[in-house]
């Protein structure tokens, strides 16, 4: 597709040409494939440059396209192929300029800065890029600029396994203790690669130890130093029974790759993938401050922009150090999932793409699941995304459908709903529009009138225009956040006044678990996770907090929710008698269980296990007993009482 570059101002990327060159162009390559490819008895088709308009400046595989078609126009006349090509080619130029006009959107609410790839029924529909490469020095971000893709690394470390285990070097199946010999031996025979693979080993994560990302994030580390930061910790499940994100498992089958090989990590990547594939702007980020050619990581504030922490290059390692472009990445999606030009059993890819647990949608080193798509069902995709300090990426493709879209971002900006919204505009549906922040709204108002004031504000605001600002809890933290050091006394304010209203969100009191600590004040620090814990119990971060403050949870908050579909919530609804006068009514709506004392509201029952449930916001559980499959009592257990009620009638 021929594309002209934007004279808007912030992107430098390209959109569909003017109809008249397209009707020029195609014009000239219908004479020209009449002169070349005569009608032949039998065989009345044309190749698949036919008349559409010629591809952009993107390197495929093998021709102008990424998803080889061929067209065949015999059957309508070299009329109608004009008209089809004109429509068609139109029809690509909206979609285009709809596909930029929504990425603009995002970069003007300073929501993306960097650059973008979308390909379109195998063509290059956008590639440009937004904003600033480095703030400090003023570069423009552009298709050629290099950005770190974090854990978009993970699906190149499980192509160089399966690369290996073609090799006969290694296999998937193979227990950690065939390769890593000094591993602990009651973990070294029951995980196995695929169990690294697929997040199904049960480790631990090295960077969700406590202060780890905080305070050793910029020390270097060899492999085994990573890999033995988390090994003797406990398995958070028998492997293979459940998913659990860890990197320490994608930093362990680096490791492993560079045992087999005898090479490093990066060498053996270079080797067995990256050369392979000729993609020749991916590679191990080395650099601590970034190189000519690289974006820099920034962190957005409410009033600009600021370089992002140091990490050392050796932490993240083969779970997420990787650079690349987003051509680069085009290119590898295209070889990979769709032509599956890496491996030499097409079995390899379908294995690489199979979700590990039968209810799960992770593959090996990407997601694998299907969505609903403007009319479409169940449209396959296989996507991966990642973020480190200062960078973020998306990677996602429709191999059915030759379709994908690449996001590298270098301001740390959440990409999950550009990507979604993009995802539509693909399908022509409708895609949700970015919008303006209220922490940046809010900042004048608390510099001015205090926390009082903005918070009073927000309230209404959020009541009143509910549609002209994004007011989710990640902005209170924003807000809250611009005061954290050189104030944080406001910060805990704007949080307190937050969390009055809105209870819910762990994150706010996360937040304010922090603060109090900073503040010298443990016994707020504590209750605050507490208060947390009772709208979201069983969490292991809230937990792992109040382990690091020194205290130890109700036991009613150590169980998770777990998921009790309709039918088997039904046999609780009932009335039970609590005293002569008062009833407990226990009814279930919208499959949701739900229960009110005689006069009073309804509260929410979270189901913690079968018959055991948590009253949303207390440490007071609800415990069922079912007697010939239908609920005879309920118990109501707070700290060490607990009192039984009956049920009224069957």
């Amino acid at each position: 597709m021929r594309r002209s570059r934007s004279p808007a101002s912030g992107s430098s990327g390209r959109a569909a040409c003017s109809s008249s060159r397209i009707r020029d162009r195609c014009r000239l390559e219908i004479e020209r494939m009449m002169r070349s490819y005569p009608f032949r008895s039998g065989d009345a088709s044309f190749p698949a440059t036919g008349c559409w308009p010629p591809s952009g400046r993107f390197p495929s595989t093998g021709g102008s396209r990424l998803y080889p078609r061929r067209k065949s126009f015999w059957r309508y006349g070299l009329a109608a192929a004009l008209v089809a090509g004109f429509a068609s080619a139109a029809e690509a130029q909206s979609r285009a300029e709809r596909a930029e006009g929504y990425l603009r959107s995002f970069h003007d609410l300073r929501l993306f800065n960097g650059a973008a790839l979308i390909v379109d029924e195998g063509e290059v529909l956008f590639e440009g890029g937004f904003g600033r490469s480095d703030f400090a020095e003023g570069g423009a971000n552009d298709p050629s600029t290099r950005f770190r893709i974090a854990s978009l690394t993970k699906q190149f470390t499980a192509a160089l396994i399966l690369r290996l285990e073609e090799e006969g070097l290694l296999r998937v199946e193979d227990p950690v203790g065939r390769y890593v010999e000094e591993y602990p031996p009651e973990f070294a025979e029951r995980i196995t690669l695929h169990h690294l693979l697929t997040h199904t080993s049960g480790l631990p994560s090295y960077t969700n130890l406590p202060g780890f990302m905080d305070w050793e994030a910029a020390t270097p580390f060899s492999p085994d130093e990573i890999v033995a930061l988390t090994w003797e910790a406990p398995l958070s499940f028998e492997p293979g029974t459940d998913f659990e994100y860890s990197n320490s498992g994608y930093v362990l089958l680096g490791w492993i790759a560079e045992r087999v090989t005898g090479l490093s990590y990066e060498g053996a990547l270079r080797t067995y993938v990256l050369d392979p594939l000729e993609l020749r702007d991916t590679g191990y980020d080395h650099a601590l401050w970034p190189p000519e050619g690289h974006a820099g990581g920034h962190t957005r504030n409410l009033v600009g922009y600021r370089p992002a922490r140091l990490i050392d290059p050796s932490v993240p390692y083969s779970a997420g150090m990787l650079y690349s472009t987003v051509g680069d990445l085009a290119r590898w999606a295209t070889n990979l999932f769709v032509e599956g030009g890496l491996f030499r059993d097409p079995e390899t890819l379908a294995r690489m793409t199979t979700p590990g647990l039968e209810s799960g949608a992770y593959g090996y080193g990407v997601g694998v699941r299907t969505r609903d798509i403007g009319q479409d069902r169940g449209v396959r995709a296989i996507e991966h995304s990642g973020g480190i300090f200062g960078f973020s990426a998306w990677l996602r493709v429709f191999p059915d459908h030759g379709r994908l879209i690449v996001l590298l971002d270098n301001t740390s900006s959440d990409l999950g709903p550009l990507v979604d919204g993009l995802t539509n505009l693909l399908w022509g549906a409708e895609a949700v529009r970015p919008k303006p922040s209220i922490a940046e709204r809010l900042l004048p108002v608390v510099e001015a009138g205090g926390v009082e004031a903005a918070m009073s504000r927000y309230d209404n605001w959020r009541r009143t225009r509910p549609e002209d600002y994004d007011y989710s809890p990640g902005q209170i933290l924003r807000l809250a956040g611009h005061f954290r050091e050189r104030e944080p006394g406001t910060a805990i304010a704007i949080l307190e006044a937050y969390a009055a209203g809105t209870p819910e969100p762990p994150a706010i009191r996360f937040a304010l678990s922090e603060l109090h600590e900073e503040a010298g004040a443990p016994d707020a620090a504590s209750d605050h996770i507490r208060e947390a814990l009772t709208y979201n119990p069983g969490m292991p971060r809230l937990l792992g907090r109040l382990s690091d403050l020194g205290v130890e949870p109700d036991p009613a908050l150590r169980l998770p929710i777990v998921r009790l579909e309709p039918e088997n919530l039904s046999l609780f609804v009932g009335e039970y008698r609590i005293d002569p006068a008062t009833t407990l009514t226990v009814t279930l709506e919208e499959g949701v269980l739900m229960a009110a004392r005689t006069g009073e509201a309804a509260f929410r029952l979270l189901p913690q296990s079968p018959t055991t449930f948590l009253l949303r916001g207390s440490a007071v559980q609800f415990v069922f007993e079912v007697v010939d499959g239908v609920a005879a009592a309920v118990s109501v257990v707070e700290a060490d009482q607990r009192l039984a009620f009956p049920r009224i009638g069957r």
